[in-house]
């Protein structure tokens, strides 16, 4: 195996001046937005709800994202004895020989301790719909479910891409010319909460 946890930590903190990869994503980095998925209402049948997460999910990442991009794929999970590592991802891959390129380590965060996996890869490797739909479905009585902290790295135009639940999602970039047009595009999916501090880190 080559080192490619060292690999991703020097562009992690080459790019985005961080140490490690942690939520809240958008309040952590410089340059980002953050966006809503649900539109959470006491009216909305929960399928509506869901088909909609599901739409601006997948919608956003292809705006990101084309089939040959390369990526790195990261995700923490709190271990557990009868998980293997290679059983999160296994689901999710096209071709089951990359688990053997899977870098896994052990990180303490806030006096907890992950498991922290990273693959690098292309897209077209990865079932991106049906893995963004788990992560949507993880608090939601839905299968399947997906139950980890997840990000996807464009290694080409350093962005992040963060989907914490079915509630909304994180894209962080290296260059705020990377975001603008995607906020012009989808403004107004943009969290109403976090508007303003999002329009002052774009400089708009």
């Amino acid at each position: 195996m080559y080192k490619l946890n060292e690999e991703l930590k020097k562009y992690i903190k080459d790019n985005f001046d961080k140490q490690e990869l942690s939520p809240p994503l958008f309040y952590n980095t410089e340059l980002g937005i953050r966006f809503e998925l649900g539109e959470d209402s006491p009216y909305i049948e929960e399928k509506h709800y869901m088909n909609r997460v599901y739409y601006r999910s997948i919608t956003l990442f292809k705006e990101i994202f084309s089939f040959n991009d390369s990526i790195y794929l990261v995700w923490f999970v709190k271990p557990d004895r009868k998980m293997k590592a290679t059983g999160v991802l296994k689901k999710y891959i096209k071709n089951s020989a990359l688990k053997y390129c899977l870098s896994v380590e052990k990180i303490r965060r806030e006096g907890e301790v992950f498991l922290k996996m990273a693959l690098k890869c292309h897209v077209k490797d990865i079932k991106i719909e049906k893995m963004l739909e788990a992560i949507a479905n993880q608090d939601m009585n839905i299968h399947p479910k997906l139950g980890c902290e997840c990000y996807f790295i464009n290694t080409k135009k350093k962005i992040i891409y963060y989907m914490y639940d079915d509630r909304g999602l994180d894209v962080v970039a290296k260059s705020v010319d990377k975001l603008i047009p995607i906020y012009k595009q989808y403004s107004e999916w943009v969290l109403p909460y976090d508007k303003k501090e999002i329009i002052s880190k774009l400089g708009l």
